[in-house]
């Protein structure tokens, strides 16, 4: 266990002093954020004491992280008695060192100091910016989480009173269950309409799917090894091998691509990561306490790769 956490904190620095009425639906809206252009990456804007700083928005991430860079240039250094923790990514498990983070700030609002483990690498910056991190489940799951990519805004909201008849968004939009395995989303979907399961997954750029969906979708070992090949790597820094293949449909829900290339690869989780390509053309809220993600199409229709 990694105490404070990132979410107990912003929690008693956002929500202090809020009450509610019991049998009332109450929504806060804990923060609303522009997200940061990058075709590629889920983040928004922070500080580090006073310093401009790009957190990543991952839900495929079961822990909160800081990079191994911005460790070294805020001098966020394991004492002594460093502590460790294990990280899962898609090549495996990272053994991650602790470190103590001081002065971590989102919009108007300000950690003195929080926990967190270092692991990953983010050489490129946001926008400018350079990579301090990323949220994820630990924090994220306290929230109801609104990812709303085709007009670049992100948003956290904290509701009481409203489990029964939730309505996130105006009509039209469609709801997809969700079981929380670890951290991690898990839903049902389908490829070239076989059903499988997924790993809902904000920080992963693209859609990835495991070789035995690909395998058990009707691909054959030899279409894939006719296909262009490419290299991935998580948050643990390891390169994974993935071929580019072009599917005929991959289904959430009420939504369906047609015609997408997605990576396949050996994924060391055994799961299909559902990533930003399904991000750009909907939005998406994230309810942690009811399990579902709401799902508002933006651009429907055909978008070959």
């Amino acid at each position: 266990m990694i105490p404070p956490t990132l979410s107990a904190l912003l929690l008693g620095v956002l929500l202090a002093g809020c009450a509610t009425e019991p049998q009332s639906c109450r929504v806060a809206t804990v923060a609303d954020l522009p997200l940061l252009p990058n075709a590629n990456i889920t983040a928004v804007e922070a500080t580090v004491q006073g310093q401009k700083i790009a957190l990543l928005v991952d839900t495929g991430a079961a822990i909160s992280v800081v990079t191994r860079n911005a460790a070294q240039r805020f001098n966020f250094r394991p004492g002594p008695d460093a502590r460790f923790t294990n990280l899962v990514g898609i090549g495996g498990v990272t053994f991650a060192p602790i470190v103590t983070v001081h002065g971590l700030g989102l919009g108007h609002n300000l950690i003195h100091s929080l926990d967190l483990p270092v692991a990953a690498e983010f050489t490129q910056p946001v926008d400018g910016l350079p990579v301090f991190g990323l949220f994820g489940a630990d924090f994220l799951s306290n929230y109801d989480v609104d990812l709303d990519i085709p007009q670049q805004r992100f948003a956290l909201y904290k509701a009481t009173g409203c489990d029964i008849d939730m309505r996130p968004f105006d009509p039209p939009y469609f709801q997809v269950p969700f079981r929380d395995e670890d951290g991690h989303i898990v839903i049902n979907i389908k490829l070239n309409g076989r059903p499988i399961t997924a790993l809902f997954d904000t920080g992963a750029s693209s859609t990835v799917i495991n070789r035995n969906d690909a395998l058990a979708a009707g691909v054959t070992p030899d279409l894939l090894a006719a296909d262009h090949g490419q290299d991935m790597a998580g948050t643990d820094s390891r390169l994974v091998e993935a071929r580019r293949h072009q599917f005929g449909s991959l289904e959430v829900g009420d939504e369906q691509m047609n015609n997408f290339r997605f990576g396949v690869a050996d994924l060391e989780i055994g799961t299909t990561l559902l990533g930003r390509d399904f991000l750009r053309f909907n939005r998406v809220l994230i309810s942690y306490r009811r399990r579902m993600l709401f799902i508002k199409p933006i651009v429907r229709g055909t978008q070959p790769q």
